[in-house]
């Protein structure tokens, strides 16, 4: 009877192991839940909820997909390789950032609090994602895998300047990082350009001996184009603003600039199809929000103006492109340009119930 009542006991207790096993295996599943979509051309993304379209117009809309964290993303972050983006939040709650990994054929996303809270300059080459923190002293480098679990994490401490990381690009896998300075005994800016292997061991470190601040960079090919953002300050203290790119090629180690026309640019981005650059005028400064191309056959230049966006009302748009139209998403409206035919078409947001629109996948 004892070894029968032992039996049934551990029988028993073998059930609700393996009870508990699948309630546990369910919850994973659950938490790990992917969306389910078909395929689609358009998705904008909501504080909560992300719109899916079958069309470029806005006309088909599929449907919501409910958006289980609701974080804003920071326009400036994305990294985009193959069927993933990576990007960080703007401060959520407690002043927290995360870091985020976008599977953009499900349209799923995976957040994790970043190191050192947040990710200055971040990229991914689509296995991992590099990301830094900056500090009075130091600069965190954080390597993360495609779980967003830290693999590795270096530390370069300031030797005589402070030292503040603006972006990285990959040129023949190795990140190349802008890196703003300041001199502490002399008191005067610089800008370097940190090669490093993807263990963040500084392999090279290239001195542009530029007293402005470059803030954003893009690589064509082995040359770097780099956004003056500003060049000091006027007789009344107030920023100046920058007119060029610097044209670093990364083989010659030879600088060349190229003037811009419009005043205080900021991001830039590179049209492959169209081999121009496309710059980001900051909307407060001049009044509007506004873009330069720069054609690099003939370095011939033009605006587009978005016109009936008050800069007092509205944020910078999100900026992306497809063949020759480049969308220009802002909270409510999402505006196409034509770079063809230079012409601008305005949709509203309002149908869908879209507030907080701030990132958009075209296909």
């Amino acid at each position: 009877m004892i070894l029968k009542s032992n039996k049934r006991t551990i029988n028993f207790m073998l059930m609700l192991i393996s009870a508990c096993c699948c309630l546990i295996f369910l919850s994973a599943c659950q938490s790990n839940k992917v969306n389910s979509v078909d395929d689609y051309k358009m998705a904008i993304w909501d504080s909560d909820k992300i719109a899916v379209f079958d069309d470029y117009d806005l006309n088909e809309f599929k449907d919501n997909i409910s958006r289980k964290e609701k974080y804003i993303y920071w326009a400036e972050s994305f990294s985009e390789v193959g069927s993933y983006s990576t990007a960080k939040t703007r401060d959520t709650s407690g002043l927290k950032r995360y870091v985020s990994r976008i599977n953009k054929e499900n349209l799923s996303e995976t957040f994790k609090l970043a190191e050192g809270n947040d990710a200055y300059a971040s990229i991914t080459d689509g296995d991992y994602l590099y990301a830094t923190a900056v500090f009075t002293d130091r600069i965190e480098f954080y390597k993360y895998d495609n779980n967003l679990e830290v693999v590795t994490n270096v530390t370069v401490k300031n030797d005589g300047q402070l030292n503040a990381s603006q972006q990285f690009v990959i040129v023949d896998n190795y990140l190349y990082l802008l890196v703003t300075t300041l001199d502490l005994s002399t008191q005067i800016p610089n800008v370097e350009i940190w090669k490093m292997d993807k263990e963040f061991n500084i392999v090279e470190k290239y001195n542009l001996d530029e007293t402005s601040a470059y803030m954003r960079m893009v690589n064509v090919g082995d040359v770097l184009y780099i956004v003056e953002a500003l060049s000091g300050r006027n007789s009344d203290g107030e920023y100046k603003s920058g007119n060029k790119l610097l044209v670093f090629d990364l083989k010659s180690q030879s600088k060349n600039y190229i003037d811009i026309p419009d005043k205080y640019p900021t991001n830039i981005h590179y049209d492959a199809k169209n081999n121009q650059l496309i710059i980001e005028n900051e909307g407060l400064y001049n009044g509007e929000f506004s873009f330069t191309t720069v054609n690099l056959d003939n370095l011939e230049k033009d605006i587009i103006h978005l016109e009936g966006f008050s800069t007092e009302q509205y944020i910078a748009p999100y900026f992306t492109f497809k063949d020759n139209i480049y969308y220009f998403l802002f909270n409510d409206s999402l505006v196409k340009y034509d770079i063809v035919d230079k012409k601008q078409t305005v949709i509203s947001l309002e149908n869908y119930k879209i507030k907080d629109a701030h990132y958009l996948i075209v296909r």
